[in-house]
Order: C-alpha cells, then structure tokens, then sequence
C-alpha cells in the first residue's frame, strides 16, 4: 500500500489539475461568449492566461468596444495570440486587420499573407486578404484572392455561396464600374457561378452580356439558373425588351415543366400564354413574378372584397374559366389580373375573348372590362372592352387596333371599377375565357 501511495498522490494532483484547467477554461470561455465588458475580458485573462482564444478576444475588445479604443495594448495581445498558437491562421488575420485598422499597411499584408499561407483553402482568408488588396488599390491582386474566394464559398466549387458570390461582385464593382470582362475572369467556370453573374448583369442594367450568359446556362439546373432567369426577365421586361425577355420566359416554362407544372401554349397564332386559364398562374410557383407582375402567363392578385377563382362550373371551352365575384362594397379599384404579351410596333392586331356575365350593372363606368394598353407607356394607348350589362350568356367580344410605333410590348388587364352599393340581392358575377391575340396579315 505504502508503495502506491506516491502514484495515488500523483494521479490525485493530476486530477485537480485537470479539473481546475477545465474548469478556469469554461470559465474564461464563457467570460468571453457572454461578457462584454473590459473587466469580463480581464477576469477570463485571469483565468487562462496562456489561452490565445482569450488572448485575442481581449485584443479585439480593446480594439473595436473599448471606450476609448487603445490600438497599441491591442496589437500587443493580438500578436501574443499568434506567439501562443502560431499555426492558427484565425489570429493572423485578426492581426493583419488590426494593423490595417492603425495604418500599418506593411505589417497588415504581412499578417493577411501569413493567414492565407496557413489556411489557403479558407474562404475567410481570402475574401480578407483580396478586399485587403482592392482598398490598397491593387485590383489586379485582389483578383485572383476574390476568384478563390468564390470557389471556397460553398459546399463545393461547383456550388459558390450566392451570397458570397455577389459581394465579390459587388466589391470588384465599385472600384470598376462592374467591368463585364474583369468580372468574367474571376468567374469560375461553372453553372452556378455563371447563373449568378448573369443575375448581377441583369440588376446592373448590362443586359446584353446577361443575356449571352444566360443562353448559355443549363435550365435543368432549377437551382442556379431560377434566380437568373427571373431577375433577367424582370429587367428586359422593365426596359422594355419584350421580344427578348419572351425568350427568357420560355426557359421559366422550362423550369416549370421540370419542376411539374404542365406547359401550355395560346394555340396556333394566339400570342396569348394560358388563354383559357386551363392551368394555373405560373407565379403562384415563382412567387417572385407576382410583385410587381413579370412574365408572360396571367398574374392573379388578390383584392380584399373581390373573389376572383379559376372555376370548372363555368367555361365556353377546355375545363376552366375565370370567375370574379362583385359582394361587398370596395374600397379600390379592381384591377388585379393581367398578362403581358410580346408584340411589334405599327402591326395591326385582334383580340377577342369570350365572357358571361350575371346581375352585370348598366349605371355608366360600373361594368367590369378588359383593358389593352401598351406595357410601358399605357398613357399612349389604351383601349377598354366592356363586359355587356344585365345577365347573358356566353358571348365573344372582339377588337382590333395598330400598335404604336415605339409599342413592342401590351399589358392585358382585367378590371372592374370601384362600385360602392352592392345590391346583395342581385350579386354581379363575370366570366372570362378563351382570349386569343392574333396578328392580322
């Protein structure tokens, strides 16, 4: 017994050893987590003093909270940080950015490019470093850190982070006015990285190199290539590039009959999409076309005191209509259906559509109608179709009209005025189906 005393004492010191360790650890970890104060930083030194995690949390505290901040004393724990764990690229990077914070721009490249050493298939050391060189005005530098730092930004270089993505962009942008070949070489070349600059090159307004991205993307990649194409249909549509962004739109049917949905044409020389509502809205799936509208499928918006349903208990042809139901008094206008169609300036056009209506009001200016006017300048032309008064059957309603010269695209809106009294006895409904658009030859 007397002989393994000495080892039972040994083993004894090391255990209260180790749990003292363990325990002054926790707690100067958790001084660190959760204090915010100088004195917290101070009491978790007390505890691990050797720890380069403290170490370095007090040189950050003194550097960015302390009132007033005291660089120098930061600097110091900073690089007492690196001396304790110089393998551990966080505390060179916490370094290097602390020299830069104090002007000492040779000794914050050098710790950045220690940091990039120890870690060069980091994201964070990269992205610090290449903003690092675009500050200094070394763009060419900067772009080879910014291309890595997109490769790194995911899961796999195949699929960069979206939003580290664009903040590569966004940076490289504000020092060269989003320079499509400079943004192109630093764009890794795969699907996921291409899609994205597309989608910048759209909100950018530099649409014609979106575009020849874009046509190049594989739409079966429903991931990376959504955000694009919507965002470029978007932008074409709002500069008024109707024929283009029609192109675009056809790889969102694209995405929706890979996603399910079914795809549906006007039919032969019907430059309408989903005329006869057999299939519902493409932006109840892509939300993003419902506000502001954008596409060229129907967007059915909601109206607190209009209900407004694609129905199968009512239609002239195929398996549905659109129903609207005029209830309740109403506090605004209706005028909450549309499509937008692609067409081409001075062409002479038809458009008819069929409707039935019931209890429909005969007062001046209370009767539903369907708008066509031009999508981007509707206050140049605009021409109403009016739903018949009373109660009818179904019937075709027809009109035919020249585009303007500067009229490449129409706004297609279904509308009903305001209406104040409601005759609950007498319930005005409407239904609409089978529009056609044709050119006339």
């Amino acid at each position: 017994m007397r002989t393994r005393l000495p080892l039972l004492i040994a083993v004894a010191a090391l255990a209260v050893w180790l749990g003292n360790f363990i325990i002054n650890n926790f707690l100067a970890t958790s001084l660190i987590a959760y204090g915010d104060t100088e004195a917290s930083r101070d009491a978790a030194i007390a505890y691990a003093p050797s720890s380069p995690l403290v170490i370095a949390a007090r040189g950050k505290y003194l550097l960015y909270r302390a009132e007033p901040p005291r660089p120098d004393e930061a600097i110091v724990e900073l690089r007492r940080a690196t001396l304790a764990s110089p393998r551990d690229y966080r505390f060179w990077l916490e370094l290097g950015r602390a020299y830069e914070n104090v002007g000492d721009i040779a000794g914050a490249e050098k710790a950045l490019g220690r940091a990039v050493e120890l870690a060069p298939r980091y994201f964070e050391t990269r992205w610090a470093m290449a903003n690092f060189l675009l500050r200094r005005g070394k763009t060419e530098a900067s772009l080879e850190d910014f291309r890595e730092a997109i490769l790194l930004s995911g899961r796999d270089a195949a699929r960069p982070d979206e939003r580290a993505t664009l903040n590569v962009y966004n940076a490289i942008a504000g020092a060269l006015d989003a320079n499509p070949d400079v943004l192109r070489g630093l764009t890794p070349d795969n699907n996921v990285a291409q899609a994205y600059l597309a989608g910048f090159f759209a909100t950018q307004e530099a649409l014609d190199p979106a575009l020849e991205i874009w046509r190049r993307l594989p739409l079966d990649d429903r991931v990376s290539s959504r955000g694009a194409t919507i965002q470029l249909l978007r932008e074409l549509q709002g500069k008024g590039r109707f024929a283009e962004a029609r192109e675009v739109w056809n790889g969102i049917e694209s995405l929706a009959t890979a996603d399910g949905a079914s795809g549906l044409t006007g039919g032969e020389g019907n430059l309408m999409l989903n005329a006869g509502f057999e299939r519902a809205p493409l932006s109840e799936r892509f939300n993003e076309l419902a506000d502001p509208p954008a596409g060229f499928d129907w967007i059915i918006g909601r109206h607190a005191e209009v209900r407004v349903r694609r129905t199968e208990m009512e239609k002239h042809g195929g398996n549905y209509s659109l129903q609207l139901t005029l209830a309740a008094s109403m506090q605004s206008e209706f005028q909450n259906i549309t499509q937008f169609i692609s067409v081409e300036p001075s062409q002479s056009y038809r458009l008819s559509f069929f409707v039935k209506g019931k209890n429909i009001s005969s007062a001046p200016g209370e009767a539903p109608l369907v708008e066509v006017a031009d999508a981007a300048q509707p206050m140049n032309f605009a021409l109403p179709v009016v739903v018949p008064a009373g109660t009818n059957d179904w019937s075709e309603r027809v009109i035919a009209f020249t585009t303007p010269a500067e009229t490449r695209g129409l706004r297609l809106t279904i509308r009903c005025p305001q209406l104040r009294a409601i005759d609950l006895t007498k319930v005005a409904e409407v239904w609409f189906d089978d529009f056609k658009l044709e050119m006339l030859r």
